[in-house]
């Protein structure tokens, strides 16, 4: 019992980033608890009792699950129901980034999001841990809301044929049980001050001025989240608002522009792994002769050869540098920074760098008091980029 109202404040009156059927499972559960009348819902969606785990690394790379409903912080018995903390999932990435063992991490998504607070500051973890390593996103089967923002952050998106992404919109509920107080013979009175303090307070229909704050914050965040998505997918805006909030399932989403490529998640796996031996094998990897090494890194200057032959692999370098140039909404820079002989991981801390400038939207809900601030970090002050400063300068010492 104690854990509910926790729960409810976290559904009601705050904005949220969730898909609609999600938010009704999340009520169905609720409703015997708050004397309301469940909607009705599929059973799936409310069987989602499975346990949170550390990430998993197959060959050189790591795994990371995105799974379930989504939330800033987790403890206890939540953290056993089915939630994903922003926290733990951000400690997750850190560790992939800066593990030295992980050449490359691949993010598994199924969830239909969740919370606003907190989603921004891993959104923008995993897009800086892409400057240091590959970071791919393997939707199976739904990244929708809060969920498909973490995925955007990725350079890389596969969808399976029946999977979902989008759901780019925010949702806010008001409880009145003001009637149901009345059959049950209860009348609560408030004293306060300040005029805002009474705002969504359950026991009375919500004001018109309640309302107008919870919409305004609603389209605040709204409008943060088709900007993130925009800029990330390189997109324009208006184009993911056209959406409304949609799910595009397989190749619909993948012609919205919020996917890249229809696969599974073994798909995924097995080409990122390909594509960290790959790169591991062209940097000089100890295993392999030195006539093969030499031979795999001779240099070439013939651009249009390189692209061509990387296009018909399918995943070599000059590919990568392509499209994450075409992700980062910079396509001109590609032919210059493949002339210059720059790894895919290079460029992205390249492009990183270039962008870090323009991120400086304070993140923080103005409706709930425990609302979170992210600030963008430079280079130096990032903590990904510290922590691999400090073990590369430990092994150093050694």
């Amino acid at each position: 019992m104690t854990t509910i109202p926790r729960i409810a404040s976290r559904v009601f009156n705050t904005p949220l980033m969730i898909d609609s059927r999600k938010r009704a499972a999340i009520l169905a559960a609720l409703a015997p608890r708050l004397g309301i009348e469940p909607p009705v819902v599929d059973a799936a969606l409310l069987a989602e009792e499975r346990s949170r785990k550390p990430y998993a690394v197959a060959g050189e790379v790591a795994i990371i699950e995105v799974s379930g409903s989504l939330v800033n912080r987790a403890s206890g018995l939540e953290a056993q129901s089915g939630l994903t903390s922003y926290e733990q999932l951000g400690n997750e990435v850190l560790d992939a980034a800066t593990d030295p063992a992980v050449k490359g991490i691949l993010l598994r998504f199924d969830s239909y999001g969740g919370e606003a607070n907190g989603a921004w500051d891993v959104a923008d973890l995993i897009e800086e841990a892409a400057g240091i390593k590959p970071v791919w996103a393997a939707v199976d089967d739904w990244a929708l809301s809060a969920g498909y923002l973490l995925a955007s952050a990725a350079s890389r998106i596969y969808v399976t044929r029946t999977g979902g992404v989008g759901s780019v919109g925010i949702i806010a509920m008001h409880l009145d049980q003001s009637g149901w107080d009345q059959e049950q013979g209860l009348h609560y009175t408030t004293v306060f001050e300040g005029a805002r303090k009474n705002d969504f307070n359950p026991h009375e229909p919500l004001t018109d001025d309640a309302r107008a704050v919870l919409q305004s914050e609603a389209a605040r965040l709204y409008g943060m989240f088709v900007d993130s998505v925009a800029r990330r997918r390189n997109l324009s805006a208006d184009i993911v608002r056209g959406t409304e909030a949609a799910v595009l399932h397989g190749e619909e989403g993948i012609g919205a522009g919020l996917a890249d490529r229809i696969g599974t998640f073994r798909q995924a796996l097995g080409e990122m792994t390909a594509l960290v031996n790959r790169t591991r094998f062209v940097k000089g990897d100890t295993s392999v002769s030195e006539a093969t090494q030499t031979a795999t890194t001779a240099p070439t200057v013939d651009i249009e050869a390189i692209q061509a032959e990387a296009r018909q692999q399918g995943y070599a370098e000059a590919a990568e540098i392509v499209d994450l140039c075409g992700l980062a909404g910079r396509p001109a820079l590609a032919g210059g920074f493949i002339a210059k002989n720059m790894t895919a991981a290079q460029v992205r801390g390249e492009l990183l760098t270039l962008r870090a400038a323009s991120d400086q939207e304070e993140i923080q809900s103005h409706v709930l008091p425990e609302a979170g601030t992210a600030v963008p970090q430079n280079l130096d002050e990032n903590p990904v980029v510290k922590a691999c400063a400090a073990m590369a300068t430990a092994k150093g010492g050694k």
